[in-house]
């Protein structure tokens, strides 16, 4: 599946395993006899400690093992892949996003107090439409990380985004949401105002949140769901991987652009 990634994701996602191995013990599963063990080893690749897993205290030694082994083959997979050496790039964001990580970390999934009608659950997650399972399934598909109807203020009201989506190789975060009932009256109203809500308080579409559309005898398939968010994650990857020598300034924000200034801008970014 990662053949669908842009090579500046796969740098990204090859630099944040690195800081991940870097975090975890060096520990890998084997056995002593019949007995099944997670072994510990020194730099120098010399086993220095050995847990047994028939201890249950033992058993978060196994799971940082299997994380690892995880890790590791999905690094070998990307390198695989490409064509340069990630070690000569480097992430950097030129210009902010609206939802960090420190906006993830106080997100709880299902926080929408609205009861859900019908029976339809992806894993522990009671979904409120088919469109969102398909989303749903989607997104783990493309080991993306998301969390579903959590509590967000955006100005000085609660909101509760169909996702959100963490891209941790960035420490960003985007929404997405999935209007389902395109074409009824008080629907469109309603999905209105939380798009212009968005946009009042700094979102950016295609950037900050993404919208996918659909009516109530139409529901788009998982190929096109697909294509959507992989588009949206290459591009904020393009826009934050950088040539490790390549200096790089933060973008200015500006509240007025005149044409002179404009003109600039585009020669600068686009290399007119």
């Amino acid at each position: 599946m990662t053949n669908y990634y842009c090579d500046d994701y796969k740098i990204a996602k090859v630099l944040f395993i690195d800081k991940e191995l870097d975090s975890l013990p060096n520990v890998h599963r084997g056995t002593v006899g019949y007995d099944a063990v997670v072994r510990e080893y020194d730099e120098r690749k010399r086993a220095r400690k050995t847990y047994y897993l028939s201890k249950p205290c033992n058993l978060k030694y196994a799971e940082m093992a299997d994380k690892r082994q995880k890790l590791v083959e999905l690094r070998k997979k990307l390198i695989s892949e490409l064509k340069v050496s990630p070690s000569e790039y480097r992430v950097q964001l030129s210009a902010g996003y609206k939802l960090t990580k420190k906006d993830w970390d106080k997100m709880r999934s299902q926080s929408n107090p609205e009861p859900i009608t019908g029976d339809l659950w992806f894993e522990n997650l009671h979904m409120r439409s088919r469109f969102e399972l398909n989303t749903a399934i989607v997104l783990r598909t493309w080991d993306l990380e998301f969390k579903y109807e959590p509590e967000l203020i955006i100005g000085n009201r609660i909101k509760y985004p169909d996702f959100v989506v963490y891209l941790p190789e960035f420490e960003v975060c985007f929404i997405i949401e999935c209007m389902g009932k395109i074409g009824d009256q008080y629907y469109g109203r309603k999905a209105c105002e939380k798009l212009e809500l968005f946009m009042l308080n700094g979102y950016i579409p295609f950037r900050d949140f993404l919208v996918l559309g659909g009516t109530s005898s139409f529901i788009p398939t998982k190929d096109w769901v697909a294509n959507a968010i992989l588009s949206i994650v290459n591009s904020i990857a393009a826009e934050c991987v950088f040539p490790a020598d390549k200096s790089i300034a933060q973008a200015p924000v500006m509240t007025f652009v005149g044409d002179k200034v404009l003109q600039e801008l585009l020669e600068k970014e686009w290399d007119y």
